[in-house]
């Protein structure tokens, strides 16, 4: 049993979890319930709580999992490229919220590794790799950050200490074979191959051309290669679409685009590697803006075809998202404020508020207010419209009241319609 007891932990979940995870990813040490509540300064309980969270979480967006063996101890289960992207994304993390941890820990265990199995001292000192990552923002004329620096030494070093190899499939070679960060890629696994006793296999050109990628947020104002110019044009072509298709405009086309772009080539190398994002965004979209989830999706099918790819929902929904925030950037039109009276029959009011949503792709603020607070005190302040599934009589002060049942005519839809977006 653990004899840390403290109520107030010395961590924050979010270090916890982060310390939890990369200890998995360590060569040497055995992870045990009673190690991590001594790392972590935490009871069994939290201990195990920790555990079920970030093994939900891996599930979700890297189809990991963590499982106990017989002797207590911890294991990171799943496939090596899925390790791999989930160690980016953790590791990431980590060096923003636990940077001690990384310190006095994660790289400490990671060269005592690499001294373990004799791994020539001048692939993994940190003088060389840092001159070699220099190197490499050179091939891709970027600057890498001083985090990035870091994190991209970490990974090299992990990478030394292990001989599994990524596999990728003949859909995923082709995505990485034409992308800038290639050459960088190959920069890295030449100068192992001159200096390592081991011999890096070739699909590690793939994983750090991969690597250098998803660290990477792409500028729709530096279009050098042609797969960078073909996504322009098909991010053009999308918006194109999305407006001929809802009959709306874009106050400011060329900030859409630049926003766009750089979301879909992040977003392409996510659906291309099945990396997970969070989903409750989208449930929100789904709920809030189905028509503009469904305009989304017409737009977006051509451009999914192009690629060969298929967003997910979570995905679809933060497109949604954008073509939204930049139907509403810089014009006249804000969210609209719309009262629903409420009365007996709460399945009508749903059916109704569900309707309203259906008429407009922007967004509206609904609120309900029952009909006999409404008769004694009118509607709030701020109000566009006010709808009424029920007969009612209109205050002294009131904004427009619409009395409308479920299903809505035409007529009915134009002119709700009419009064939402002007």
């Amino acid at each position: 049993m653990s004899s840390a007891t403290s109520a107030a932990p010395l961590f924050s979940r979010s270090q916890r979890r982060c310390h939890l995870l990369l200890m998995l990813y360590l060569p040497d040490p055995l992870l045990t319930l009673d190690s991590l509540c001594r790392l972590n300064g935490v009871d069994l309980a939290l201990a195990r709580q920790d555990i079920a969270e970030v093994d939900e979480e891996i599930q979700r967006y890297h189809r990991l999992g963590i499982h106990q063996r017989q002797d207590g101890s911890l294991l990171l289960q799943g496939d090596e490229l899925d390790r791999r992207l989930c160690l980016l994304h953790w590791l990431r993390r980590a060096l923003r919220v636990s940077p001690v941890f990384i310190e006095n820990t994660f790289t400490p265990a990671l060269r005592q590794h690499l001294q373990t199995r004799r791994i020539e001292k001048l692939l993994y000192d940190e003088r060389n790799l840092q001159a070699l990552i220099q190197h490499c923002a050179g091939h891709l004329q970027r600057d890498f950050s001083p985090r990035d620096r870091l994190f991209l030494q970490l990974f090299m070093q992990y990478s030394l200490c292990h001989t599994r190899l990524a596999a990728f499939t003949p859909q995923q070679k082709r995505w990485l074979e034409h992308k800038a960060e290639r050459l960088a890629a190959q920069a890295v696994i030449q100068h192992w191959r001159r200096r390592c006793r081991i011999t890096p296999d070739a699909s590690e050109i793939d994983f750090y051309t991969l690597l250098f990628s998803m660290i990477h947020a792409p500028s729709a104002g530096r279009l050098h290669q042609p797969w960078e110019q073909q996504l322009m044009q098909q991010t053009r072509l999308l918006m194109a679409r999305f407006q001929s298709l809802s009959g709306l405009r874009f106050s400011d086309e060329r900030g859409l685009c630049s926003q766009l772009y750089t979301h879909l080539a992040q977003a392409l190398d996510r659906c291309h590697f099945a990396v997970g994002i969070d989903n409750s965004l989208s449930q929100e979209v789904i709920r809030l803006y189905p028509r503009l989830l469904r305009t989304t999706h017409a737009a977006i099918e051509p451009f999914e075809h192009h690629y060969d790819i298929r967003f997910s929902a979570e995905e679809m929904g933060l497109i949604a998202v954008i073509f939204g925030a930049w139907l509403m950037q810089e014009s006249a039109l804000q969210e609209k404020q719309v009262l629903l009276l409420t009365g007996e029959n709460r399945a009508r009011e749903q059916e109704l508020e569900e309707a309203l949503r259906e008429l407009t792709l922007l967004p509206l603020n609904i609120k309900y207010l029952s009909i006999d607070d409404f008769q004694r005190d009118g509607a709030p302040k701020g109000v566009t419209l006010v709808i009424s599934p029920y007969a009612t009589p209109l205050p002294l002060y009131s904004p427009p009241l619409i009395h409308v049942e479920p299903p809505l005519s035409m007529q009915q839809q134009q002119r709700i319609r009419l009064l939402l977006e002007s």
